[in-house]
């Protein structure tokens, strides 16, 4: 994973070099260039999380009036669209069209028979064009099954405004800062509490413990996936998350019920000093409509106390093999996630695009703020385990976590066990 993290960081440094030959503004996608309306009356269905800031209602409604086909769009509660996806799945794959492919999931699905080979459309612009960090996601054996969606890392931000008014001029660089700032920044009554996490029961929770753990020097698991969490480290970054809830209380203790969403409310609120979010949260924190801390918001890197760490987690868009309108539902992924469709989500939603042509495209260089301060921190991305288990011992990983964070366990206790899990996970696949 690493040297895809280092592949992407040198094919942004050298893209001025390549961009001439691929062209930031020739794409293959319509992009709502699709004049003739082949498809009209068509319905696919898609499913995914709360579209809290109406993006995708704007763009399915956008791309019915220029194609004439309708997206029905299952909004389900965070955390619920996997499982409910692979009910669909064992069902025969027909009660969605396009759905999200996470990285952890491809070898799962492919393996599975789910998801649709897209090959056929792929052109060799887009083949020039995809960055290596977002291939984990689509390319799979060497055959695509979609298009990039979200190639992305979380990224830590802060308010500047927030830490100046305290007597700050730079953000925490270490764990010890973070405390000693968020203390401060909390005495001076600036905030009530300086930052919150999305540490609720789910996958976000895995993802901040991975980022965390790793800042501290430990691995989940070694190269034989052998787990490895239960470490002097790993314990330690269990500890610190407990203690700055329970302990510091520099930490919302509602942030053990918060999925990534109100993590990002709250930041636009002005209510907390720090988050770490996916994407670029400062396109969304320095949106008027949507933000009360425009012009406030910088990026720099997580606080580490071993080495700068972060998580990573390219997604795609993909096609259902039980789907009865495949070309359709190529259509549609094309205007969401090809070239200049990432663009628009790049712009407006904050999404980090797996296309090379777009990160020199002058308009996103314009408008999108701490873009190179948010790049800086791919550098520094680990992944969560490629297992074929990672479902199941995820789900366990869970439970133990919010057992730690909910005083039920001990840190050492709740890796103990979820180590001892894992070995029994890992035997029976």
């Amino acid at each position: 994973m690493k040297s895809r993290i280092l592949s992407l960081i040198a094919l942004l440094l050298t893209i001025s070099l390549i961009t001439a030959c691929s062209g930031s503004g020739t794409t293959s996608d319509s992009g709502g260039k699709n004049s003739g309306k082949e498809f009209e009356g068509v319905v696919l269905r898609t499913i995914g999380g709360p579209d809290e800031k109406g993006y995708w209602a704007k763009v399915n409604k956008e791309f019915e009036e220029q194609t004439g086909i309708k997206i029905e769009r299952d909004t389900v509660p965070y955390g619920q669209e996997t499982q409910k996806l692979v009910n669909s799945f064992l069902a025969g794959g027909a009660s969605y069209d396009i759905f999200v492919t996470d990285v952890i999931d491809v070898p799962q699905y492919v393996a599975a028979g789910w998801v649709e080979p897209v090959d056929q459309w792929i052109t060799e612009e887009m083949k020039e064009d995809l960055l290596p960090f977002a291939k984990s996601a689509v390319v799979y054996n060497d055959k695509w099954y979609g298009l990039p969606y979200a190639s992305e890392w979380k990224s830590f931000v802060y308010n500047k405004e927030i830490l100046q008014k305290g007597g700050f001029n730079e953000p925490p660089k270490t764990w010890d800062e973070f405390i000693e700032v968020s203390q401060s920044l909390q005495d001076q009554g600036l905030v009530k509490y300086a930052s919150s996490w999305s540490w609720l029961q789910g996958e976000a929770l895995i993802c901040d413990f991975t980022a965390i753990a790793a800042s501290m020097g430990s691995t989940l698991f070694d190269e034989d996936a052998n787990p490895t969490f239960n470490n002097e480290n790993g314990i330690r970054a269990l500890q610190l998350m407990v203690d700055m809830v329970h302990k510091y209380k520099i930490v919302d203790p509602a942030s053990l019920t918060f999925s990534e969403g109100p993590v990002g409310d709250a930041m636009a609120a002005g209510d907390i000093a720090f988050e770490l979010q996916w994407g670029i949260p400062t396109v969304e924190l320095n949106n008027e409509e949507q933000s009360k801390v425009v012009g406030q918001i910088e990026a720099s890197l997580m606080p580490y106390e071993v080495k700068p760490a972060t998580i990573s987690g390219p997604m795609a868009f993909s096609i259902s093999s039980g789907s009865k309108n495949k070309e359709a539902s190529w259509k549609y992924i094309e205007y969401i996630a090809g070239q200049e469709g990432s663009k628009r989500a790049t712009l407006e939603n904050g999404m980090f695009p797996g296309w090379k042509s777009i990160y020199e495209d002058p308009e996103v260089k314009e408008k999108v703020p701490a873009l190179q301060d948010i790049i800086n921190q791919g550098e520094n991305a680990v992944n969560r385990p490629a297992v074929p288990w990672y479902k199941e011992w995820s789900s366990m990983m869970q439970v133990e976590l919010q057992n730690a964070l909910t005083q039920k366990k001990t840190p050492e206790q709740a890796l103990e066990d979820a180590t001892q899990k894992t070995l029994k996970i890992i035997s029976e696949n």
